[in-house]
């Protein structure tokens, strides 16, 4: 069997009605190959994978996870037998180790497949999401063990073999390298940041491995999100990036990054909170609202109260869209002197608690 093959005859004896192949492979060592076969009488999808983060310890934890969430009432397509009866097939090929394993077609359509617009309020917002914040709150909730490994969403930990950081550390690293070579006049204040970066990281270290954790699917983007006919929150697909993550770290982040509101956003989708103080305190009325949805499921306990506004000074600073932001800007200072007074105000800030 060769990296190229086809390993649907792992599933059918007859050839197949359609085929249809997405190459998602991201460079020699993550080959990933997914394949949506449809015979007539049924639609699997097939994957095709050989990369650091799979292997059937893995896999076999995302099963678990995802049996979890239909168990609560969020469903997700699951694993099915392949003609041998596995729910893995494992061989090795120029010392490599590969896995296909194979879910059931989603009964329902993504969001990204239904369209952004189709599903965005006068204000910006995704008429899902709601509902996904209250999901995510279930899952708080029923505190669970499945897997033993971060999620994509770990802090203060790398999520993978390859990783020497966590990703948090590297975005900072990059974007006061970024500075300093770009705009020299703004070193001593960029380093000056990252040094008060790092105080926030130890104090965060103090308590994170205290708080309460859970397992999450941790990749709800609108190609995962799965939604019924009436355009409201179902489920989810894709669990090759979940696992364990305190509750507080995963809910808080979820709900930060999915700050909806025209107003905030310019051109392609560019930050305009991050040049306005007014626009800024936009964003943290809508991460609360968000917040609330979570909270009619999930009650934060009186430590993760406590711990909030020192996770909320960490995660909320450094992170890949100021990354981009510096490269975009070619002429001039005023904007990079904005972005770095509002990384400051965040890494310094203790104005907000949860609701």
């Amino acid at each position: 069997m060769s990296e190229n093959s086809f390993p649907v005859n792992l599933y059918f004896k007859n050839t197949p009605v359609k085929i249809e192949t997405i190459d998602l492979c991201r460079g020699a060592d993550d080959f990933r190959k997914v394949y949506i076969v449809d015979d007539g009488k049924r639609k699997i999808v097939i994957k095709h994978s050989s990369n650091l983060f799979t292997d059937e310890n893995r896999i076999n934890g995302w099963i678990r996870v995802m049996r979890s969430y239909n168990a609560l009432g969020i469903y997700c397509p699951m694993v099915v037998d392949n003609l041998n009866g596995e729910k893995i097939y494992h061989y090795c090929e120029n010392e490599r180790d590969y896995y296909v394993f194979a879910e059931e077609f989603a009964a329902y359509p993504t969001a990204e497949k239904i369209g952004r617009k189709k599903l965005k309020d006068k204000s910006g917002k995704s008429t899902y999401l709601p509902d996904l914040f209250r999901a995510m709150g279930k899952v708080a909730t029923a505190r669970l063990d499945d897997v033993d490994w971060p999620s994509a969403y770990c802090m203060l930990e790398p999520h993978s073999a390859a990783d020497t950081t966590d990703e948090s550390t590297e975005c900072a690293i990059k974007f006061t390298d970024l500075v300093k070579e770009k705009f020299p006049k703004y070193s001593e204040r960029a380093e000056k940041l990252l040094e008060l970066f790092y105080r926030n990281q130890a104090e965060l270290k103090k308590v994170y491995y205290e708080l309460p954790t859970s397992c999450f699917q941790a990749d709800a983007h609108d190609g995962n999100v799965l939604l019924d006919e009436n355009n409201r929150f179902v489920g989810l697909i894709d669990f090759n990036l979940c696992g364990r993550e305190p509750v507080l770290n995963y809910t808080i982040r979820e709900a930060m990054w999915n700050t909806e509101n025209n107003k905030l956003y310019g051109r392609k989708g560019r930050r305009r909170f991050l040049y306005s103080k007014k626009l800024d305190e936009l964003r943290i009325e809508c991460f609360l609202d968000n917040v609330k949805n979570i909270q009619e499921f999930y009650e934060f306990s009186e430590f993760e109260r406590e711990v909030f506004p020192v996770l909320f000074r960490y995660m909320n600073s450094y992170w890949w869209y100021h990354i981009n932001e510096i490269k975009r800007i070619k002429f001039g200072s005023r904007r990079v002197l904005k972005i770095l007074d509002w990384l400051e105000h965040q890494m310094t800030r203790d104005d907000i608690r949860l609701p």
